[in-house]
């Protein structure tokens, strides 16, 4: 039974390290790749097994692995970028993760950091882990077996690792979202453009062309006129009370729906064409109330505007061109999402307000404003008194009142989403 235990101990260790010796071999070797513009060429040797001497920049240099970084000229002429001395930190099956320093000890002083290669279809992917790893020019690179040929380099170069069901994915996602941006720009420009829902104001004649080309009376009946008030009437009922009198009441529409009915019901008398003075007068007063409520005015936040634009430049020396078109378009977007009918404001007035943005503006002002200076005072023996003033609070509140209106700034389009979907959509 002993000996059954010890083959079955021995066993188990021959295949632990015949599984680690394969992990090793498969990592282990010289390796080959290129950039997909062509104008890198990457030549990498790895030795898991122990520290050697590959650096024929470094005598006294030991390590698993080194690479060295050509850039290739257009006149095909190549001259060294960069050189890595590579160590192994850890293996888990497929996976590798490796630190990294500069090969030339002057040229390359002050390169460091870690990376992961991934092992895969015979080739080596790298992917960095840190700013150095993210920094370095094998980042994003996948190596060939050397020997491989010129065209399984140059197919490794072309392929990011990423598969092709992401890609698509990612394409639609993008699609979709520039559809989505594109439907969202569309509706609000076309709101502008169509303007004020009643372009016309009414009149005697007017009214009296229009019943004689639909082949009507030529003047209202008396029943006719009574039904226009009382469609104007029920109209105005459906008004939220702005003012009372003890005389009179003054109304108007502060919600979308209150438009929608009283609008039915208007659209009905102008589709009586009445002649009479009076109903005109009234008609008239009527859409002007509804083409005053619908005329939009911006009720945003100036103050975010300047944050955006401010941070969009910022951007363009933190993250790039990219960014900063992106953090302007949006600020940009915000600006027109923040076109507000009237009816609405005057609904927001009457709750209290409904700018969001003044609030957190605030806030971080008066975090601002309420930190303190502390002050010690010693005082010595000889009766002279020296001060220390501690700042720290200032420092503290200015550092989360930054990082409260980077935060706002970087969330520029939500925000245009938002007031698109509260001033165009859904009327809150």
């Amino acid at each position: 039974m002993k000996n059954i235990k010890k083959y079955l101990c021995a066993i188990v260790m021959m295949v632990i390290s015949m599984t680690a010796f394969a992990q090793e071999d498969v990592f282990s070797g010289d390796w080959l790749g290129a950039n997909k513009e062509g104008d890198l060429k990457v030549a990498f040797t790895l030795n898991c097994d122990g520290n050697w001497q590959l650096n024929p920049y470094n005598e006294n240099a030991r390590c698993n692995g080194f690479m060295e970084v050509n850039m290739l000229e257009p006149g095909g002429r190549e001259s060294l970028m960069a050189t890595y001395e590579f160590y192994v930190e850890s293996m888990n099956g497929n996976e590798l993760t490796l630190s990294f320093v500069g090969g030339r000890p002057e040229v390359d002083a002050g390169i460091s950091g870690q990376c992961k290669v991934v092992y895969k279809d015979d080739k080596l992917s790298f992917t960095g882990l840190d700013k150095g790893g993210k920094d370095a020019a094998f980042n994003g690179l996948t190596l060939v077996k050397s020997g491989s040929g010129a065209d399984a380099i140059a197919d490794a170069a072309a392929d990011d690792g990423v598969p092709l069901g992401v890609k698509i994915l990612a394409v639609v996602q993008l699609v979709l979202s520039i559809a989505v941006v594109l439907f969202i720009v569309g509706h609000m420009f076309f709101v502008w453009y169509k303007g004020a829902r009643y372009k016309e104001v009414f009149t005697v004649e007017g009214m009296l062309n229009k019943r004689l080309a639909a082949g009507m009376p030529e003047k209202m009946t008396d029943e006719e006129i009574t039904e226009a008030w009382k469609l104007m009437d029920e109209a105005f009922a459906t008004w939220t009370v702005i003012e009372k009198t003890d005389d009179d009441e003054f109304r108007k529409p502060t919600k979308m729906k209150q438009i929608k009915k009283s609008v039915l019901l208007i659209d009905q008398v102008i589709g009586m064409c009445p002649t009479d003075a009076d109903v005109i007068e009234r008609l008239n007063s009527l859409t002007d109330v509804i083409n005053s409520g619908e005329e939009r005015h911006f009720d945003g936040s100036r103050k975010l505007i300047w944050l955006g634009v401010i941070v969009g430049i910022l951007m363009y020396w933190m993250m790039g061109v990219g960014m900063m078109f992106s953090t302007l378009i949006a600020t940009g977007l915000y600006v027109v999402a923040s076109r507000t009918p009237q009816f609405l404001i005057d609904k927001r007035t009457l709750r209290g307000g409904g700018n969001i943005h003044n609030g957190i503006f605030a806030g971080v002002f008066g975090l601002l404003a309420g930190a303190q200076t502390v002050r010690t005072i010693y005082k010595f023996n000889d009766g002279h008194k020296e001060y220390s003033d501690d700042h720290s609070q200032h420092w503290i509140a200015l550092a989360i009142g930054l990082v409260v209106l980077f935060v706002l700034a970087m969330m520029m389009a939500f925000w245009a989403l938002l007031n698109y979907l509260r001033n165009y959509v859904l009327y809150f």
